[in-house]
């Protein structure tokens, strides 16, 4: 396809309104780390916040080559000499590796790893909040709507009180559920089958709540190919749903 200047400047004019109306809404994120939580003075924010971060940054510093990996929070020494362990569920290890590659460079400084790990965490919850904005630009052609929709959604209580909590089911699952949602949303509108699996993969990476979300899309995607395939005899019926895109996905 030869673009030609019309077209380009098309393309351009395309743009600026979702980049206008990202404006604000950059402006509005930036808020959470500058007038939120003061993070250095304030290490135990409450009970619940530092009950968890502990518990998964504790999982984070002893994941590691030397014990293959395994995400365990308490290590025992028995009456025999043998040594074992408390191990935590076996999710994908992905947003344990984030965290503890965060907070690697800083040794035994309590105060800083803590600072790194809920900046980390509130820089998923800005990129998971510019990832729906963009969901819904795609889908309502409407970036003023779509920010509009974007802050009421990422402003309610309950996501301004988990976006600093230093938890990979959170804050790092959900940025994970919404990239493979905007790889949805792109494989519907324009048909980009593979930019959907890459997504899915690193989304499976980070944590295991986005079959949540893959589940149903496959089992709808499924049923429309069987109704599109209504008139073609039940053989090549079978064969055109076992050479779908949607039974590759799953």
């Amino acid at each position: 396809m030869v673009l030609t200047d019309a077209s380009v400047r098309r393309s351009v004019a395309g743009k600026r309104p979702v980049l206008l109306a990202c404006l604000p809404l950059l402006l509005a994120l930036s808020t959470v780390f500058v007038f939120g939580h003061d993070l250095r003075s304030h290490i135990e924010r409450s009970i619940f916040h530092s009950a968890h971060t502990y518990h998964k940054m504790t999982i984070a510093a002893n994941l590691s080559l030397d014990h293959n990996f395994l995400m365990f929070y308490r290590q025992m020494l028995n009456a025999d000499g043998t040594v074992s362990y408390e191990p935590n569920n076996r999710f994908p290890i992905g947003g344990q590796v984030l965290i503890a590659l965060a907070i690697l460079p800083f040794g035994d400084d309590l105060a800083t790893q803590l600072y790194v790990a809920r900046t980390l965490m509130l820089l998923c919850f800005a990129a998971t909040a510019l990832l729906a904005y963009l969901c819904l630009c795609r889908l309502t052609h409407h970036p003023w709507i779509a920010a509009t929709a974007t802050l009421l959604a990422f402003s309610s209580f309950y996501c301004l009180f988990y976006s600093d909590l230093v938890h990979n089911e959170t804050g790092i699952d959900l940025l994970g559920v919404m990239l493979t949602f905007h790889g949805m949303v792109i494989f519907i509108r324009e048909g980009r089958f593979r930019q959907l699996l890459v997504k899915t993969c690193i989304a499976l990476f980070l944590g295991w709540h986005v079959y949540a979300l893959l589940l149903p899309f496959i089992a709808l995607g499924l049923v429309r190919e069987c109704r599109r395939a209504r008139s073609v005899p039940f053989k090549l019926k079978c064969s055109l749903l076992l050479r779908s895109r949607y039974v590759l996905l799953g």
